[in-house]
């Protein structure tokens, strides 16, 4: 009987929703942009930033870098020499590894020649892995004995590796590939997804330290991570001590360096941790914008149904009986809503974990979180069910007489429902200005990010990097004969007009960087001395990048290996450490290996070398063929859409070598897009929310004044009646409006001041409370609830006094 019963409430439930297309969709709408938003957004979080790390005790990993505070430096690569006494000395470390990150050819596979491929890999300490907790799926970690020099030519592949060239083989553990033109055998396959610090690794062979070999112990060129056995601040101190130790033990190598230790967790997800916290506070606002826009509609609705709930309790139905009714509504409009939200979701988390450039830690592993989007259905379950059946509560604890006369007149009932609808409006309205208020300062930080200058032409540009590796690379005079002849082959390919080549693309990455002094003055001390990117060029690279000369000259091919020294500097190096005087002709002692003195023969523009909106660092170009480098990037101009040679360079560099992989080929454009894909993610993002926002506020204020002129008909016919002009009815109405939005702007700005100010890190020329955004939005949301309010108040206008008098 009581599931007829049930069924028979759901059924006509559904018929008055049908019965009410408007209601319905815009309710269904607002509820299914709140949650699938607030659940895709929630379940990023988690992922990203909540869920534990896939190692042993997560918790108590480390990652230690080095700092020197007199350069203001706090994450520099480790020593091998340091990082041993660590690893000896530290008691408050159960374990230590260390890795790098390098960049190593494929050329052949377990059946022979394959298509070469450059691959991101880490060269890691044997220990590193079991200290994580990690095994591989397929075969072995590398043993104590395979990390040594002369024997470490092991490999284990990444997954999607595995699969992508391989061919998934399961038997692919104890055969042989050729990396670095050795061959190296397979001893594994990790997990899929597997990671440690950087994204996207193709493979880990052993590091190999080599003890013996000093040059090579004393290049800082490592990350070491560590577990601790004792509380942060005991590893902190316990690591200062020995850092201290080693100045005293290798004084030019550590004088002013210290170890500088940071939480595993916190440095892996470190740099998207405020923008990721600031987009759920936003898709939170988003969430309550929705349930309070529905929570509206309904208790309006409900208190338009206030003589058909009276009547049937008057009839005989029982408060239990019309309250059951009502709430089947509410529970079908919210199980309706969750239905699209989860459709709704689950595409905005596909969409958010592929979008491109993005890099956000684990962001890959995203998926619609079902405990998440459970506790958005109960919010919406919940706003269903007391605005749903509010208007009963109150309508069945009266009498049919006081009810219907309530109803006629517009009574407390009415003024009762109206100030909760008002209050839900303004609390909607405060809402949205603080969501619109921060993509307003997203989008103008943003469109200030695209406007600075990169310091070249990014159009016309092809750009791809050719990393020569191997022994018969070895020789510098290989290296440079193989850029020269693959420029001059690049440049007759139809349609290019100039080639040149750097070991360091700008917005790429900092690079290669040299301490250095000035010939002539006073040298302070190395760990004082000022850091410049150090880059080797060829003789066309500036002109091809379209990169000015301020002064002097550009490096010609008589700039040769035969020749005296020389540099070109950029303008923040000549700005800081010639001024006035001019840098042309001006010496640089430049603390490379070997140490080198320079003589600068020209300046050229800054360029921005890792971010955009970062100060331009001072940078010393060298020629090629007096420094050359494994792997250069090629800078291909072209007359031509750069995309339509790309084929034709690619072809002219397996003409020089079969064997010699090409990676990253790509339009400079985008990889300026790729500079700023963060900035224009997290604004994208937001600005999303704040179009919702703005439309459900806009929505709820016409929404609320549209009934409220609905339920003053008789009202607003007797003032007609009585003398009134359609103005004072206009007035009447669309201050009604006014003076909602007004409210909720003003608890909106208030809001918006102290929360905003959280956004400062992600913000670039903007002040988090410039007045001239919070300006632009109140006064975009004010016109549009005088719009809003407009509209119904034509409709007041445009009464009838004799049929606004006999309404019901």
């Amino acid at each position: 009987m009581h599931m007829r019963l049930l069924w028979q409430d759901l059924r006509f439930g559904a018929r008055l929703l049908w019965k009410a297309p408007a209601f319905s969709a815009v309710a269904l709408v607002a509820l299914a942009l709140g949650m699938g938003a607030a659940t895709a957004i929630f379940s990023v979080v988690d992922t990203v930033l909540l869920k534990p790390l896939a190692f042993r005790d997560p918790d108590r990993l480390l990652v230690i870098w080095e700092k020197n505070p007199a350069q203001n430096r706090y994450k520099l690569f480790v020593a091998p020499v340091n990082f041993l006494a660590w690893q000896k000395q530290s008691r408050a470390t159960g374990s230590m590894g260390a890795l790098q990150d390098v960049r190593v050819n494929l050329t052949g596979g377990p059946n022979g020649h394959i298509d070469p491929e450059e691959l991101k890999v880490e060269r890691v300490t044997a220990g590193l892995l079991p200290m994580l907790g990690v095994q591989p799926v397929i075969g072995r970690a590398f043993r104590p004995e395979e990390d040594q020099p002369g024997r470490a030519n092991f490999v284990l592949l990444s997954h999607s590796l595995w699969q992508r060239r391989f061919g998934a083989d399961p038997a692919i553990a104890g055969k042989s590939i050729r990396l670095r033109d050795q061959p190296y055998l397979v001893t594994g396959v990790m997990p899929a997804g597997f990671e440690i610090l950087a994204h996207g690794m193709d493979a880990w062979i052993p590091l190999a330290l080599n003890p013996n070999n000093p040059r090579a112990m004393n290049g800082q060129f490592l990350t070491v991570i560590a577990r601790r056995t004792a509380p942060l601040e005991q590893v902190r101190a316990e690591l200062e001590g020995i850092g201290a130790q080693m100045e005293q033990a290798v004084p030019e190598l550590n004088r002013g360096r210290r170890p500088s230790v940071f939480v595993f967790s916190e440095e892996l997800v470190g740099g998207v941790q405020r923008a990721l916290w600031v987009l759920l506070g936003a898709v939170g606002c988003l969430l309550l914008i929705a349930c309070v826009n529905v929570a509206n509609l309904l208790l309006a609705r409900g208190t338009a149904r206030r003589r058909e709930i009276a009547l049937r309790a008057a009839l005989g139905a029982g408060r239990g009986r019309i309250m059951v009714q009502l709430l089947s509504e509410s529970v079908l409009l919210s199980l309706a809503g969750g239905v699209l939200g989860i459709a709704f979701g689950v595409g905005a988390v596909r969409i958010l974990a592929s979008a491109p450039g993005v890099a956000i830690p684990r962001l890959a592993g995203a998926s619609l979180d079902l405990r998440l989007f459970l506790f958005g259905l109960g919010v919406s379950l919940l706003t269903g069910i007391l605005f749903g059946v509010a208007p009963a509560i109150s309508c069945t604890g009266m009498c049919l007489s006081t009810a219907l006369n309530e109803v006629a007149r517009g009574g407390t009932l009415g003024r009762r429902g109206r100030t909760v609808r008002d209050g839900l409006v303004i609390t909607e309205v405060a809402l949205a200005v603080v969501v619109l208020i921060g993509a307003g300062l997203l989008i103008r930080s943003f469109l200030r990010l695209r406007n600075v200058d990169p310091g070249f032409q990014p159009g016309g540009l092809l750009t791809l990097r050719v990393p020569l590796s191997g022994g018969r690379n070895a020789a510098v005079e290989r290296r440079v004969a193989f850029f020269q002849q693959l420029a001059e082959r690049v440049a007759a390919i139809p349609g290019v007009t100039s080639v040149g080549a750097i070991n360091g693309l700008p917005l790429t990455g900092l690079g290669v960087g040299a301490t250095f002094a000035v010939e002539g003055r006073p040298a302070p001390p190395v760990e004082q001395r000022p850091m410049a990117l150090h880059r080797s060029v060829t003789p066309a690279y500036f002109r091809t990048m379209a990169i000015p000369m301020a002064a002097g000259r550009y490096f010609t091919e008589s700039d040769n290996a035969k020749s005296a020294p020389v540099a070109i500097v950029n303008q923040t190096l000549a700005r800081r450490f010639f001024p006035g005087t001019g840098a042309v002709g001006g010496r640089l002692v430049v603390d490379a290996e070997p140490p080198r003195v320079v003589e600068i023969v020209g300046v050229v523009g800054d360029v921005k070398p890792d971010r955009i909106e970062n100060e331009d660092w001072p940078a010393i170009y060298n020629p090629y063929a007096q420094l050359s480098a494994t792997s250069m990037e090629l800078a291909v101009r072209a007359s031509v859409p750069p995309m339509s040679v790309a084929a034709a360079v690619q072809r002219e560099v397996r003409n020089l070598d079969a064997d010699q992989p090409v990676a990253d080929v790509r339009p400079m454009s985008e990889v300026v897009d790729l500079s700023v894909a963060g900035p224009r993610f997290n604004t994208w993002l937001l600005t999303a929310f704040a179009i919702i926002a703005f439309v459900l506020a806009a929505v709820g204020i016409y929404g609320v004044v549209s009934y409220d002129v609905s339920e003053r008909t008789n009202e607003i016919g007797i003032r007609l009646a009585l003398g009134a002009q359609p103005g004072d009815v206009l007035r009447m109405v669309v201050g009604h409006g006014a003076l909602m939005a007004a409210w909720g702007i003003g608890a909106g700005l208030v809001a918006a001041f102290g929360l905003t100010r959280l956004m400062g890190s992600m913000l670039y020329g903007v002040d988090p409370t410039d007045a001239w955004t919070f300006g632009a939005i109140s006064l975009l949301l004010g016109a549009v609830a005088l719009a809003a309010s407009y509209v119904p108040s034509r409709r007041a206008m445009a009464l009838n006094p004799v049929a606004a008098l006999r309404h019901e």
